[in-house]
């Protein structure tokens, strides 16, 4: 248990640090989140390839079993990866991370409408206050346009995809174990993500060698955040995983508090103590609707 919530703080971390090595590459390139989008995921991919070897195995199974969640766990996820990336051209990350929890609506509305199952009291009440954490980030800083609400929608709606898509994806590989699936998962799914950007590389603009000073970190943190996370599920389940992780709005606005009192306002603008203070209720008010959606999802009854 120990070590699955340890695995599960390190994806939160991971997480956070590729939000603003996103940011910085968009600022410092001057590129757009396509060319990062593209690139990070061909760095991920060629990484992915070489640790399949390791990875496979002769009780692995046929490419048919599990080729059709495959598809919906990389497609949804790089769908929800460039409306994310647009938004953190306008957004601080330390907003943008904490306003991702807002998946619980998404995930309310699938369980609601699409499966016809009912919510409990406490699963409403956490839709409630997740909301509530969204208001209240809303008014703190720099307003949230159209745009921005769209693409955080988009973003929320394709990983609620994604997170489906691999939770049928580990279960087709179940009979490697538990271990062994979820990285095999991440592996399969990231050398699919890296050969779609691979293809694009001409298509997602002109680039030089400079940019990968900026894309291998991302893509990096970014990797290291998915192998985190998928250990984290192998240790401790899904549900009490994507509780732990979700502590990654909090640590992102601890971060960019950070990164704006050392000077890096390119990063992340100054803000006021008050709108800090908001920033951090805002964040402690979502992780507590995760936890909450999660919990009586668990255990209804209390």
């Amino acid at each position: 248990m120990l070590l699955g919530i340890l695995l599960g703080l390190a994806s939160a971390l991971f997480s956070s640090i590729s939000y603003v090595f996103s940011r910085l590459f968009v600022i410092r390139r001057h590129q757009g989140v396509i060319r990062l989008l593209v690139l990070g995921h061909a760095i991920m991919g060629a990484a992915s390839l070489a640790a399949f070897p390791f990875l496979w195995s002769a009780g692995t199974p046929p490419l048919g079993r599990y080729v059709l969640p495959l598809l919906g766990t990389t497609g949804a996820y790089l769908f929800g990866q460039a409306a994310l990336f647009g938004m953190l051209r306008r957004i601080d990350a330390s907003r943008v991370s904490p306003l991702l929890g807002l998946k619980i609506l998404i995930l309310a509305a699938i369980a609601v409408i699409a499966l016809r199952s009912p919510l409990s009291g406490g699963q409403w009440l956490a839709v409630a206050l997740s909301v509530g954490a969204a208001m209240l980030l809303g008014t703190s800083g720099q307003h949230l346009d159209r745009r921005a609400v769209a693409g955080l929608l988009i973003a929320c709606l394709a990983y609620c995809l994604s997170d489906l898509s691999i939770k049928a994806l580990v279960a087709a590989l179940a009979d490697m174990g538990p271990t062994q699936s979820v990285l095999y998962a991440v592996s399969v799914s990231y050398i699919l993500a890296g050969v779609i950007a691979a293809a694009l590389l001409p298509l997602a603009g002109k680039g030089a060698l400079g940019d990968l000073r900026y894309a291998v970190p991302w893509a990096g943190a970014w990797l290291a955040a998915m192998v985190s996370l998928y250990a984290c599920f192998a240790a401790i389940g899904v549900v009490y995983g994507n509780i732990v992780q979700s502590t990654r709005g909090l640590m992102s606005v601890v971060i960019g508090a950070r990164l704006a009192y050392l000077g890096m306002v390119h990063l992340e603008r100054k803000t006021t103590r008050g709108e800090f203070l908001r920033r951090l209720a805002a964040a402690v008010l979502m992780t507590g609707a995760i936890a909450l959606f999660f919990l009586a999802q668990v255990r209804p009854a209390a």
